[in-house]
C-alpha cells in the first residue's frame, strides 16, 4: 500500500510539473518555428526590464493568464527589447512596451493585432478571444540562422 502511495504521489507531481511548463513561454525562435507549421497562432510579449508597466505585465498579468490556461491555443514567447533588439524592433515598429502581438495565419497570408501597453488580465483575455485583425501580406520576423 505503502509502494502504491508514493508512486500516485510521484505520479501527480510528475503531471503537476508537466502542466506549468507546458504553459511556459518558448524561446521566439521555437515559437516562430512552431507557428510557421500552422498549427497555432503566434502570440509574443514584447518587454523591457526598465520598463514599469512591462515588469507589472509580466508579474501580474501573464502569470494570471497561464494558470488559466488563457494561452493555451496559442505558441507564446516573450521577447526582451533588450536581449534581442532586433526582432523586438522588428515586431513593435514604432510603437512602444509592453506590447502583446498575435499572428495567425489565414488564408496563407498572416494576420496581425497587438495590445499596447500595461493590460488587465480580463482585457488580454479578450483580446485573445477576438478574431484577429485583418492585415494583407504580413511578414512575421524570421529568426536569422546562425
Amino acid at each position: 500500500m505503502k509502494q502504491v502511495l508514493i508512486f500516485l504521489s510521484a505520479a501527480l507531481v510528475l503531471f503537476a510539473v508537466e502542466s506549468v511548463s507546458a504553459q511556459q513561454p518558448l524561446d521566439y525562435a521555437t515559437a516562430y518555428k512552431n507557428a510557421q507549421s500552422g498549427d497555432k497562432p503566434l502570440l509574443v510579449l514584447v518587454t523591457a526590464k526598465w520598463c514599469p508597466p512591462c515588469q507589472a505585465m509580466k508579474k501580474n498579468t501573464i502569470p494570471e493568464l497561464l494558470k488559466k490556461s488563457a494561452f493555451e491555443g496559442y505558441h507564446y514567447t516573450n521577447v526582451d527589447l533588450d536581449k534581442d533588439s532586433k526582432v523586438a524592433r522588428q515586431l513593435i515598429g514604432s510603437r512602444g512596451v509592453p506590447q502583446l502581438i498575435l499572428f495567425e495565419k489565414k488564408s496563407g497570408k498572416w494576420t496581425r493585432k497587438f495590445l499596447s501597453g500595461y493590460n488587465s488580465v480580463a482585457s488580454v483575455e479578450k483580446f485573445v478571444m477576438k478574431p484577429a485583425v485583418r492585415t494583407a501580406d504580413l511578414v512575421t520576423p524570421a529568426v536569422e540562422k546562425k
